[in-house]
């Protein structure tokens, strides 16, 4: 791959699958004149196959602020983590896909973290809000944490942050920095997260 800079070869080869209960369009929040996003299997056809993922990575579909502590994942999904998690090689997770990967236990006994303007629906249970494993060691202040094989960021852009980590983690320094300097993202550290303090957590 060459970005600007001399080719760095890449050890492996990458293919992605969108998973979803169904083969419906996935509308975003914005509403059905927006984009939609298209699967391209479902999590029974799967399960009934048997693949096992390498790398599973979780977006957000959990709480919104117009809707605290209703959890939006479907069981098809926490089914499926909760089956694959054990044999995958990494678990990736951004914003408040943190939740999806505590109801389907993968973050018990780690530390993670997740979007600041949801961390205290996500990490303190009430019985108003969505209820969390107690033994999470959840990170108020992080762009984003790994622990093990499981990675978690903050918001949509900390994922961008945790993705050029991992690209790094994965295949270099080298690469990441080709990629980062193609699409212009700044590095920072995994502890630089000056939204914590706006949103509360500390």
């Amino acid at each position: 791959m060459a970005l600007g800079d001399t080719p760095v070869d890449v050890p492996f080869k990458v293919v992605f699958e969108y998973l979803a209960p169904t083969m419906d369009p996935i509308v975003s929040a914005a509403g059905p004149a927006s984009a939609t996003f298209n699967p391209t299997k479902t999590y029974a056809e799967v399960t009934a196959s048997g693949q096992q993922f390498d790398v599973i990575w979780v977006p957000a579909v959990g709480p919104r602020p117009n809707a605290y502590g209703v959890d939006r994942t479907p069981k098809e999904e926490l089914d499926f983590i909760r089956a694959q998690a054990p044999r995958a090689k990494y678990i990736l997770s951004v914003c408040s896909g943190a939740l999806q990967l505590a109801l389907a236990g993968v973050l018990s006994g780690k530390r993670a973290t997740t979007n600041k303007a949801f961390y205290h629906i996500i990490t303190v249970p009430t019985q108003e809000t969505v209820s969390t494993a107690r033994d999470i060691d959840w990170v108020p202040k992080a762009r984003w944490v790994v622990d093990g094989n499981v990675w978690t960021s903050s918001g949509m852009a900390a994922g961008s942050d945790m993705a050029l980590a991992f690209l790094e983690h994965l295949a270099g320094a080298k690469l990441a920095r080709q990629v980062r300097n193609f699409v212009e993202i700044p590095e920072v550290s995994s502890d630089y997260d000056p939204f914590a303090r706006v949103q509360g957590p500390v």
